[in-house]
């Protein structure tokens, strides 16, 4: 049986419908909140996608980065988007995805005349980073100075009002939010590695509802719709 003839028979099976809260963290460009508090973006239209492919309510709920990973970790019936996947958390979850696949850039303001060539060259510099973000690790890690901020829009403004030398983010992430604002593009002066993220789901969802979003993700994929997300086909 080909590939999407499975996943058709997989999502067009009957199974009874069974409601998540999704937790997503504000992020201009992707999950961003109209000027009614609803969601709305690109984030918010993949999550309705999402919706309708996989046959599962989904209800999407704003939430501080920092807050999500604390309410994901207690709370049943709830996934968030988009989380890593680590050593430790791996047997915390259940997995979907990936939702997104992007390189980590450092960003300086267009100005910007210093060479970055490794961590070394960040010493005496502070750099902006999304709070409790890989990110954010990796700069403490190295013993940087890491200037943690709430949302990826928060960290763009730091940097363009020169209160902080760095941005250190997700590339795909901060390429829509600069997108959605119409503002200039900074310069990108290092990136490194790849950061793939993913639909992170409490333990106890039912292995046939995170099936199915696995399902309605791959298929999105094969559709070309995760593009923008930085996965192909």
């Amino acid at each position: 049986m080909r590939p999407t003839a499975f996943l058709a028979l997989l999502l067009s099976s009957a199974a009874p419908a069974q409601a998540l809260d999704m937790l997503v963290y504000p992020n201009a460009g992707i999950f961003d909140i109209d000027d009614g508090g609803r969601i709305a973006g690109p984030g918010a239209a993949m999550l309705d996608r999402l919706r309708n492919l996989s046959g599962t309510q989904l209800e999407p709920k704003v939430i501080p980065f920092a807050r999500a990973l604390l309410a994901e970790s207690l709370q049943p019936g709830t996934c968030l988007i988009a989380l890593t996947r680590t050593p430790e958390r791996e047997a915390r979850y259940r997995w979907a995805g990936p939702w997104s696949s992007s390189v980590i850039a450092l960003y300086g303001r267009t100005g910007e005349t210093r060479q970055v060539k490794g961590p070394e060259d960040m010493r005496g510099a502070r750099i902006a980073a999304l709070r409790a973000a890989p990110t954010a690790t990796w700069l403490q890690e190295r013993g940087l100075d890491a200037y943690e901020v709430n949302d990826v829009a928060a960290g763009l403004r730091l940097l363009q009002a020169g209160r902080v030398d760095y941005w250190l983010g997700n590339d795909m992430v901060t390429r829509l939010a600069l997108k959605a604002s119409g503002a200039a593009m900074p310069r990108v002066l290092y990136s490194f590695g790849r950061i793939d993220l993913y639909v992170a789901c409490h333990i106890a969802t039912p292995a046939a509802i995170v099936d199915r979003l696995n399902a309605g993700l791959t298929q999105l994929r094969v559709n070309g719709e995760l593009a923008e997300f930085g996965l192909g086909r």
